[in-house]
């Protein structure tokens, strides 16, 4: 009897390699912004829920929310984009419920891709972009290290990715 690939449970999609690369890459976008102090792991609290960013940034004029995707040397899968986009919802959520805290500064949302591939798998043509436009989320793509690169691409290889798409 066939398992549902749905109840089954996924190998973890994080990992030590992940975690460096996104760090390499946080500090490569600080350089890149001129950004000079950049918190991992950022918690805010919203009404009942803990609402996280991979990371965030905060000066007198400006504040900046990061979020970070790993996904290298191949196109995103379903489950990938919907993630990316999840994570474009929470920067959303928490520049709309905490802007009276931060009246005067520029709330700039940053998607940031480890991979032009990734990147495009949000084609030109695709709904997202036009979502990102008009709610003002940046994506950059930053190219890491090759150590990282390599690391990410052994570390994809041995998740359990299902296929979905």
């Amino acid at each position: 009897m066939p398992r549902d690939a749905s109840l089954m449970p996924r190998a973890g999609s994080d990992s030590a390699a992940q975690r460096e690369a996104e760090k390499a890459a946080l500090k490569l976008v600080g350089e890149e912004l001129g950004l000079h102090k950049i918190e991992p792991q950022r918690r805010f609290q919203i009404g009942p829920a803990a609402v996280i960013v991979d990371a965030f940034a905060e000066s007198q004029d400006e504040v900046v929310l990061l979020e970070v995707n790993a996904r290298v040397g191949t196109a995103m899968k379903t489950a990938m984009k919907n993630k990316v986009l999840k994570d474009t919802l929470k920067m959303l959520l928490i520049e709309r419920t905490l802007a009276p805290q931060w009246v005067g500064k520029r709330v700039r949302k940053l998607l940031v891709f480890l991979d032009p591939i990734a990147r495009g798998s949000f084609g030109p043509k695709a709904w997202p972009n036009q979502a990102w436009a008009e709610f003002g989320v940046e994506t950059v793509v930053v190219d890491v290290p090759e150590p990282h690169r390599t690391a990410l691409v052994a570390a994809q290889k041995a998740q359990d990715l299902r296929s979905d798409g």
